[in-house]
């Protein structure tokens, strides 16, 4: 049963006037009817009307007894008991609002001790992850390096890399960095190269250079698939290849010509410092001269490497640049079965008697035929008197 807090008040005031009538000394014995009225014990009782004479008094008790105090703290309540209960018919009451009161415990102004709510939160369902096995991984059975196949490369034409070079290769036919980029493209694609219709526009030395280099990626491409187990010097060889084929295309030159006083063969000769030669006497001079970056080109009849090289000498005069003897022009044909890389020539000519005291510079000129290139160099002179 829920108690409202007005009548709690109520009850709880109605207890302390209880206990403070019981401390105080027990009046003494009165009439019904003198307690009704309020009269004290020690007056004498009045004469009671009769029943058709009785007149209903309300006598207001004395002030500071008990009984005044219960009649204000009644007629309180009656005046804020509509107060309380509009409040409580706009809000449910819980018995949990207001707890009993534990009678056991004196009445004290201390607040009662507060129990922790207890909340009972649903447990959270527990989700049970089945940790399955990943299937087992099938063995496949690995090529071996001897017959490995080429492993196809993706077509990258489509992307906007292969997009660009074909469109700078497409802008510039004459650029040969834009023309090499399109050809490693075309190689990355497993297409044929060089293609020489798109290298058509180059310079000769330019297509020749891209030429040559294309050709010496794709036999070294398709040496290494079919056997990568070569060793070093066969991994190589398209390389050396293309350097001795590059070096052909290079400038024709004469790095060293000397006047000697023997030569045994390539890089090994005796070199005379100063070339002094006595007036009035024959003049047999030995000379020594290299030449690098000539043209070896294969024989298919023959089956050889092929160099031919035109040789000429002239001796000039130091001060004015007359000539004052020269050479026949000769030809120097030469085969090897592998293409040749050195190429030297020692020889002996015979200058005239009649060169007067002074000094000379020998010019010799070498013309590579097939390669239609030209190189010169001079080598001093000079006539002493005896």
């Amino acid at each position: 049963m829920l108690i409202s807090p007005l009548r709690r008040l109520i009850l709880v005031l109605n207890v302390g006037l209880l206990a403070g009538c019981h401390a105080s000394a027990p009046p003494p014995a009165t009439s019904p009817a003198a307690r009704s009225i309020g009269t004290s014990p020690s007056s004498p009782a009045p004469a009671l009307p009769k029943p058709s004479e009785t007149t209903i008094v309300d006598a207001a008790p004395a002030p500071g007894t008990a009984q005044a105090l219960a009649q204000r703290a009644a007629t309180y309540a009656q005046s804020v008991e509509p107060v309380f209960a509009q409040h409580s018919s706009s809000r449910p009451t819980e018995a949990s609002d207001f707890p009993e009161h534990d009678w056991s415990r004196p009445l004290t102004n201390e607040p009662a001790p507060r129990q922790a709510a207890v909340i009972d939160v649903p447990a959270a369902p527990v989700v049970q992850k089945r940790l399955e096995a990943p299937p087992p991984r099938r063995a496949t059975a690995q090529p071996s390096v001897q017959n490995a196949q080429p492993t196809p490369v993706a077509t990258i034409g489509s992307d906007a890399i292969g997009a660009r070079l074909d469109k700078r290769a497409a802008d510039y036919p004459e650029d040969l960095s834009a023309q090499a980029d399109d050809q490693l493209l075309r190689l990355l694609r497993e297409e044929s190269v060089p293609d020489m219709q798109a290298l058509s526009h180059l310079a000769p030395e330019d297509r020749e250079l891209l030429s040559a280099l294309m050709d010496a990626l794709t036999n070294f491409r398709n040496q290494l698939r079919q056997n990568s187990n070569m060793i070093f010097s066969q991994k190589i060889a398209p390389l050396v290849d293309l350097s001795d084929r590059l070096r052909s295309q290079a400038e024709l030159t004469i790095p060293t010509f000397v006047v000697c006083t023997d030569a045994l063969y390539f890089g090994k000769y005796t070199k005379l410092d100063p070339a002094r030669l006595a007036a009035d006497q024959p003049h047999k001079v030995r000379i020594y001269y290299e030449v690098e970056n000539f043209s070896s080109q294969f024989n298919d009849s023959s089956k050889d490497y092929e160099t031919k090289l035109d040789e000429q000498l002239v001796l000039y005069t130091e001060s004015s640049g007359l000539p004052v003897w020269s050479s026949a022009k000769r030809n120097m044909p030469d085969t090897s079965h592998r293409r040749r890389r050195d190429f030297f020539v020692a020889e002996e000519i015979a200058l005239p008697r009649t060169l007067t005291i002074g000094r000379y510079l020998l010019k010799v000129t070498v013309e590579d035929q097939q390669a239609r290139r030209i190189a010169e160099n001079t080598v001093p002179i000079e006539i002493v008197a005896q």
